[in-house]
């Protein structure tokens, strides 16, 4: 079994100390050098100029192989492939159908599957990978016509969109969030895996805790009272689980992700570096 790289999103936590910080990006890819990781997942660094992304990341040895944007109608990637292709990535990472259309139902997915497919078309002929990546409110339960079993946002992505053209980059945290069983989730989705994010969850809502996604909305900071972003290990997501799940595909990229924390970031990323090393063996 190989052992995957391991990298970083770029989350809320660490943009701050981007735009904060008396050191700026190149600060915080420093800290997550030291911090023991491999590379990052962001979006576009430094406004897009990907010669200056790549001296940044050359000069720490790190890597860039996931490239994570936003949706939006009429969205087109090669921006997104130009840079990362330059950057040797592999991954390109698209998240946010659906969000704040709650009352849309399966609308926006079944709009949506066409763009995602001509996306992963163009990152096919690319050499690269295209993958969704899920929030919560994707796993909101729509119903359908009658006589027909209600169905989920992401499961009727995944249905009109094509295995070999777009992937799933599953957030373990957010499945959880979503009321779905991550180990399950990933067991249903397996042959479209292109990796996951390993963030964890800790509940802080009311009991009887409710069923289903923990929020109809999409949460906005601190995720509506109901849970806390926690570091690795600390929470209550099975990591050793979707770890074991997924070690037999011998999976090349693996992210750590957590958007907020009461501790300065770096030292979450340290915290949760040591948690994949000394827990999971890797």
């Amino acid at each position: 079994m190989s052992t995957p790289k391991i990298g970083v999103q770029l989350n809320p936590a660490f943009t701050s100390s981007i735009e904060s910080g008396p050191h700026g990006i190149t600060g915080v890819l420093r800290d997550i050098r030291d911090a023991g990781f491999d590379g990052v997942e962001g979006d576009l660094l430094f406004g897009g100029d990907y010669r200056k992304a790549n001296a940044a990341l050359d000069d720490l040895g790190l890597v860039q192989w996931s490239l994570h944007t936003g949706y939006r109608p009429g969205y087109e990637v090669d921006r997104e492939i130009e840079y990362l292709d330059a950057l040797g990535g592999k991954f390109i990472v698209l998240s946010g159908v659906g969000v704040n259309e709650e009352t849309a139902g399966l609308r926006p997915f079944e709009d949506a599957a066409d763009i995602l497919n001509r996306a992963g078309e163009r990152c096919r002929d690319a050499g690269l990978k295209f993958c969704y990546h899920n929030h919560g409110w994707e796993f909101r339960y729509v119903p359908g016509l009658p006589d027909t079993q209600p169905t989920s946002g992401i499961d009727r992505l995944m249905e009109l969109t094509g295995p070999t053209l777009v992937g799933f980059c599953i957030d373990v945290f957010w499945a959880k969030w979503g009321g779905r069983d991550p180990l399950e989730l990933i067991q249903r989705y397996m042959d479209r895996l292109a990796f996951v994010h390993m963030k964890d969850l800790k509940y802080t809502g009311p009991e009887p805790r409710p069923e289903g996604v923990l929020s109809p909305l999409y949460p906005r900071l601190p995720l509506n009272g109901q849970a806390e972003y926690t570091e690795l290990g600390r929470g209550e997501v099975d990591l050793p689980g979707v770890w074991d799940l997924i070690a037999s595909t011998n999976p090349e990229w693996l992210v750590y992700e957590q958007d907020e924390s009461a501790l300065p970031p770096e030292e979450s990323a340290t915290i949760s570096r040591r948690y994949l090393r000394e827990r999971l063996k890797i």
